[in-house]
Order: C-alpha cells, then sequence, then structure tokens
C-alpha cells in the first residue's frame, strides 16, 4: 500500500500520530550542523497545533508513512477477521511491549482484534467487580480513537459510529465489543 512518494494536501496514518495531512514538501535545515534536506510536513489531525517533520531521504521514518485505507480495504479486512482473535497475554511487560508494536503499526487486522482483546478483558474485569489495568486502558483509547479518524475519514461517518459499522461487518451484537 505504502508507495515512495506523497503529495501536498493528501492524508497519510503516521504510526501512533495517526491521520495526518501533508501541509509542504521543503528543502529545510533543522539545525545548523545539518546540510538541508526535503521534508514532509505532516499536521496531525488530533493535534493541529503540531507540526511532523519526515526526512524525505529516511527510509525508516517514511515507512511509517502510509496512505489511508479505502472502504473496499476496510470492508475486506474486516471481513478476513471475522472468526480470528487475538490472546490475552498475562505477563503485563510482554503485553505491553507487544501491544505498542501493533499501536506504532497504525489501524491494520492485528489493532481491531487488539482492540476486541481488551474490551473483552474489560469486560471479564468488570464482572470480577475489578478494573483493566490503567496502562491497558491507555493503550485501549489510543487505538480506538486511531481506528475511529482512520475509519470515520474514509467511511465518510462519525467518529462515534464507527464501532456500530465494526460491529456490523463482523456481525456481532450490539452490546459486544468491536
Amino acid at each position: 500500500m505504502n508507495r515512495n512518494g506523497f503529495d501536498i494536501g493528501e492524508y497519510v496514518s503516521y504510526g501512533i500520530n495517526g491521520m495526518c495531512s501533508i501541509e509542504d514538501i521543503r528543502p529545510m535545515r533543522l539545525s545548523q550542523s545539518v546540510e538541508e534536506m526535503m521534508y514532509y510536513i505532516l499536521r496531525p489531525e488530533s493535534n493541529p497545533k503540531s507540526t511532523i517533520f519526515v526526512p524525505v531521504n529516511n527510509q525508516k521514518l517514511v515507512s511509517k508513512m502510509r496512505d489511508l485505507m479505502t472502504k473496499d480495504e476496510i470492508n475486506a479486512m474486516l471481513i478476513r477477521m471475522k472468526d480470528r482473535t487475538l490472546e490475552w497475554e498475562k505477563d503485563i511487560r510482554f503485553r505491553t511491549e507487544s501491544f505498542h508494536e501493533i499501536l506504532n503499526n497504525g489501524v491494520n487486522q492485528e489493532l481491531i482484534l487488539m482492540i476486541r482483546c481488551l474490551h473483552k478483558k474489560r469486560q471479564e474485569l468488570i464482572q470480577a467487580g475489578k478494573k483493566l489495568p490503567t496502562r491497558d486502558s491507555n493503550t485501549l483509547k489510543t487505538a480506538e480513537h486511531l481506528v475511529e479518524e482512520e475509519f470515520s475519514h474514509v467511511l465518510h461517518i462519525k467518529c462515534e459510529e464507527v464501532s456500530s459499522y465494526i460491529r456490523n461487518a463482523l456481525g456481532l451484537p450490539a452490546g459486544e465489543a468491536g
């Protein structure tokens, strides 16, 4: 899905920063000791006061930029994951590391599966009179934001409608987490 060049005005996903607009592509010198280089200037939708500078020739950073999914790609992804699950990892360090890696990869099937896993665990804990650990709760919030932001933009629906859209696509009842 990723290609080598992006254009001004395009929307891209940039890892954990989520959906960003490409405001400019221009040569810049970010410090006196570095020569002038071309940069993508990204503006995160969720934080319009923030600016991200991505060197065009830094393949590692540019590889974090990807085109937003299309509606067909979203639907195909949801269909492919219908019967898949992500198992809860009991070791919090391993789980945190694994979830962080999934978050950094942006919106994809693993991120949706992680959200489902966290919702399921939260429900189990609520029934036992407990809460989801703060670290996991924050991960869930970030993941849901990334999905809602991209899906609502691509599908032309409100962020609040994204979880219903996912549940419908997966054939889940209204109470179950997508």
